[in-house]
C-alpha cells in the first residue's frame, strides 16, 4: 500500500512551536495582499502577477495535466499565487527535516481577508523569518528602511548559462567572508530569466557584505551590461550590530522555490540557511 501524503490544513490559528536549543524555527512571510493581487485586472500589462493561463502558455506543456485543470486548480492570477505556495514545499520539507520544526507560512492579508502584520504573533516563535516581497514593494521597503537596509533592487537580469548547456553558470563567491557558511557546497543558485541586482547604497560600505555575484548572459543586450557590468550582486549579508541582534540575508525569493529548477546545490543552500548559527 502506497504511503499517502499528509492531510493539509487551512484557515486555523497558528500553533506556536516550542524553542529547542540549536534548532531554528523558520517562518515564511508573504508580504502580499492575496485578495488585491489575485483580483488585479489581467488586461493590465505591468506590475502584476501572471495568470495561470499565461504561465501555461509560456511553459507549455509543463502544466497540461489534470491537476492544473479548471476542475482542480484555480485559474487566473490566483492560480499563480497558489503555484508559488506549492513551489516552496520542497524547501519547507528540507528545512523541517534538519531543524525538527515545521516551517510556518504567513501572509500579510490571506485568502480569507485576515490581516497579519509582522508582530509578536509571528516573531514569538520564529528564529529565522523569510520575508518574500516581490519587486521590493512598499511594505518591504518600509521594513527595510526601519531596519536600515541600504539596498536597492535594480533591473531584471538574465543569468549566464554554462556554454553549450542549459545549466546556470556558477556564482562568483566570496567565501572568505561567508561567516555563516551559506555557500558551503553551493556552487550555483537558481535560474530565473530576470533576477535583480542588489545595489548597495550605503556610503561607507561597511555594514553590508557581498557574498556572491552572478554572471550575466552577455548575449541579452541590457543597459546594465552596456555600462560594462558582467555580473550582478545576488547574495548579501548584514551581520548583527549594536542596534540589531540578528543577521539579515538578502537573496531573491525564487531561490526558495522549485518553479525554476531544483538542484543539489540549491538544497544545500536551504540546509545551510536552516542550520546557520
Amino acid at each position: 500500500m502506497s504511503k499517502l501524503p499528509p492531510a493539509r490544513t487551512y484557515n486555523q490559528n497558528h500553533i506556536p512551536r516550542k524553542y529547542t536549543p540549536g534548532k531554528r524555527r523558520l517562518s515564511i512571510y508573504w508580504t502580499w495582499s492575496y485578495p488585491w493581487e489575485s483580483q488585479r485586472d489581467p488586461a493590465a500589462m505591468e506590475n502584476r502577477f501572471s495568470t495561470i493561463t499565461e504561465v501555461r502558455t509560456v511553459l507549455w506543456p509543463d502544466y497540461e495535466t489534470p491537476e492544473y485543470s479548471v476542475a482542480q486548480f484555480l485559474q487566473g492570477i490566483a492560480g499563480t499565487l497558489e503555484l508559488f505556495h506549492r513551489s516552496t514545499l520542497s524547501f519547507q520539507q528540507i528545512a523541517g527535516e534538519v531543524t525538527g520544526h515545521p516551517v510556518a507560512v504567513f501572509q500579510r492579508i490571506d485568502q480569507a481577508g485576515y490581516k497579519l502584520p509582522i508582530d509578536e504573533r509571528i516573531l514569538a516563535d520564529t528564529d529565522t523569518l523569510l520575508v518574500f516581497g516581490q519587486r521590493f514593494g512598499q511594505y518591504t521597503r518600509s521594513l527595510m528602511k526601519a531596519l536600515d537596509v541600504a539596498v536597492h533592487n535594480l533591473w531584471g537580469l538574465r543569468p549566464a548559462l554554462v556554454k553549450g548547456t542549459k545549466d546556470i553558470a556558477p556564482v562568483t563567491a566570496f567565501r572568505d567572508i561567508d561567516k555563516l557558511g551559506l555557500l558551503k557546497n553551493v556552487p550555483t543558485l537558481n535560474f530565473h530569466p530576470h533576477l535583480p541586482h542588489y545595489e548597495i547604497t550605503e556610503k561607507n560600505g561597511r555594514s553590508i557584505h557581498l557574498l556572491a555575484r552572478q554572471p550575466i548572459d552577455p548575449d541579452r543586450p541590457h543597459p546594465f551590461t552596456a555600462a560594462g557590468n558582467t555580473e550582478f550582486n545576488c547574495l548579501l549579508w548584514m551581520p548583527p550590530n549594536q542596534q540589531r541582534a540578528g543577521d539579515i540575508v538578502l537573496v531573491d525569493s525564487t531561490n526558495f522555490t522549485t518553479l525554476f529548477g531544483g538542484t543539489d546545490s540549491l538544497e544545500n543552500f536551504w540546509r545551510n540557511l536552516a542550520l546557520m548559527k
